[in-house]
């Protein structure tokens, strides 16, 4: 048997047929239901239209409500975190811990993740971290860590299980 060239297809299955295809059918089912929906309603009186578009308006209006509400109550929870957090709370906000509040949501308590990398020793690092912190840019160098005495290595193995664990 010869090896099929590229680019031809003789088959009538093709991917752009299959999709054609789907169109088509799509297009029509459409406007099968829009003719049922418009004969539908054109059965229906003056009196059953009004009453469902009544009862459409009333649940937009409830969603409406709805997401109005939730927003109200993240901002109001937004607005509780920053009153907490005044320039002055701050010095003492670690004796004067409520439970009710927010911490997380501050700008001024969030510091994002530890994503940047050092360009010198390649350690990680927070976003406004400054540069070279962590190894003075390479005036520190480290050794490798090495594996601990055997019961400080047994107790550090079950504990990172018990961690990873939870």
């Amino acid at each position: 048997m010869p090896a099929r060239r590229k680019g031809t297809n003789l088959g009538r299955r093709t991917k752009k047929k299959k999709k054609c295809r789907r169109a088509k059918y799509k297009s029509i089912e459409e406007t099968n239901k829009s003719n049922k929906t418009w004969h539908f309603r054109e059965s229906q009186s003056q009196e059953a239209r009004d009453e469902r578009n009544r009862q459409r308006r009333l649940e937009q209006r409830q969603a409406r409500r709805y997401v109005v509400n939730t927003r109200r109550a993240i901002d109001q929870q937004r607005q509780q975190a920053h009153r907490a957090f005044t320039s002055d709370s701050f010095l003492l906000l670690a004796f004067q811990y409520e439970p009710d509040v927010e911490y997380y949501v501050h700008y001024k308590v969030d510091i994002g993740t530890m994503d940047k990398e050092c360009p010198h020793c390649h350690a990680l690092k927070f976003k406004n971290e400054p540069a070279g912190l962590c190894c003075a840019s390479v005036k520190v160098q480290l050794p490798e860590i090495e594996t601990p005495p055997e019961p400080l290595h047994a107790y550090l193995s079950v504990r990172i299980q018990i961690l990873a664990c939870s």
